[in-house]
C-alpha cells in the first residue's frame, strides 16, 4: 500500500510541479509587462510635467500674474489631458493601421 501511495504522490508532485512552473512563468511575464507599463506612464507624466514647469519658468513674472487672471488653477491637468488625447489618438491610429495591414496580409493569401 505504501508503494502505491509513493507512486501516486510522485505523480502528483510531478504534475503540480509542472503546473506551478508554467504558472510562475506566466506570472513573471505579467509582472514584467505591468512594470513596463507603469514605468512608461510614469515617464510620460513626468515628461509633460517637466515641459509645463519649463514653460512656466521661462515666462516673465508679470505674465504669470496675468496668467492667473485668465487661466484656471488646473491648467497643468488640462494641458496633460490634451497631450494624452493626442497620444491616445496616435496610438489608436497606429493600432488600426497594423490591424488593416494584418487583414490585408491574411486576405492576400
Amino acid at each position: 500500500m505504501s508503494v502505491l501511495f509513493g507512486i501516486l504522490m510522485n505523480f502528483l508532485v510531478d504534475v503540480f510541479g509542472k503546473i506551478a512552473l508554467r504558472a510562475s512563468f506566466k506570472i513573471a511575464i505579467t509582472l514584467a509587462f505591468i512594470s513596463i507599463l507603469v514605468s512608461a506612464v510614469y515617464a510620460y507624466v513626468n515628461t509633460y510635467s517637466v515641459i509645463v514647469n519649463g514653460i512656466s519658468q521661462t515666462v516673465p513674472e508679470i505674465v504669470n500674474g496675468v496668467w492667473g487672471w485668465v487661466m484656471p488653477p488646473n491648467t497643468n491637468v488640462c494641458i496633460f489631458a490634451i497631450f494624452s488625447c493626442f497620444m491616445l489618438r496616435f496610438i489608436t491610429r497606429q493600432f488600426f493601421n497594423l490591424l488593416n495591414w494584418r487583414f490585408r496580409a491574411a486576405i492576400s493569401n
